[in-house]
């Protein structure tokens, strides 16, 4: 066994995070006194997972990052492993480690990093045909149906509208390219009109506000990968007139 250790490159990337608002920290092991560890194995998949709560939960769904800083592995074998965050809310997430073959862990952990997305929107800062992208706009599975943690991000675009009264958007939906065309677009259009009917109940006027679905055709990710059809899923609105 040997261990490595990437402390100087954490502590310096953890001084530049701090600075940023709405970011929380901490730090994350897992090692053979947890129960059940099955990371030394060496023999087929294996996966680990550790909960991580926050100690008060976000406004909206942050981004999470995770590094790793410690790793107790036999280096007599090939490494391979993959760490990610999974099931990411308001409240917490969680750490998935993966390994696989022949490689043996007995130890790895590292840090944690969650910021809040804000969106902050000023007239005088925006052009016509900008497009900015509400990152905390949720849905039932496979629904069109609004979640309440979509509220705070859609009161902001409320309160920009009402601030600013001749500006007019278009609200627009995107899927990733699981299932069918047809499907996707529809599904891509009636999120889009629901978020309309959200912003028009809180006093906004319909003529000001466009609703359209694109289904797949506009992807900002590769759809290959989990984390790219995350990104592809997405509410933007574009700015028709200032």
């Amino acid at each position: 066994m040997k261990k490595m250790f990437f402390g100087f490159v954490i502590i310096l990337l953890s001084a530049l995070f701090l600075h940023a608002q709405e970011m929380v920290s901490g730090q994350w092991r897992l090692t053979q006194s947890d129960g059940g560890f099955s990371l030394n194995s060496g023999n087929g998949d294996r996966i680990m997972q550790k909960e991580i709560r926050f100690a008060k939960p976000f406004e909206s769904k942050p981004d999470v990052s995770i590094m790793v800083s410690f790793l107790d592995v036999d280096r007599n074998q090939n490494i391979r492993y993959d760490v990610k965050a999974i099931s990411v809310s308001r409240d917490g997430f969680v750490i998935r480690v993966k390994t696989w073959n022949d490689t043996k862990i007995f130890g790895i952990g590292g840090y944690w990093f969650a910021e809040a997305e804000k969106l902050e929107i000023k007239k005088e800062e925006i052009q016509v045909g900008q497009t900015i992208e509400l990152k905390n706009v949720f849905f039932a599975f496979n629904k069109w149906d609004l979640l309440p943690e979509s509220y705070p991000e859609l009161n902001k675009v409320v309160e920009f509208l009402k601030e600013n009264p001749t500006v007019e958007i278009e609200l627009a939906g995107h899927t990733d390219n699981i299932g069918a065309d047809a499907y996707n677009m529809e599904l891509s259009d009636k999120r889009a009109n629901s978020v309309r009917t959200y912003i028009v109940a809180q006093g906004i006027s319909e003529s000001r506000l466009r609703a359209k679905g694109y289904g797949k055709t506009k992807p900002i990710a590769p759809n290959e990968y989990d984390w790219g059809r995350e990104k592809n899923r997405r509410v933007e609105f574009t700015i028709l007139k200032k």
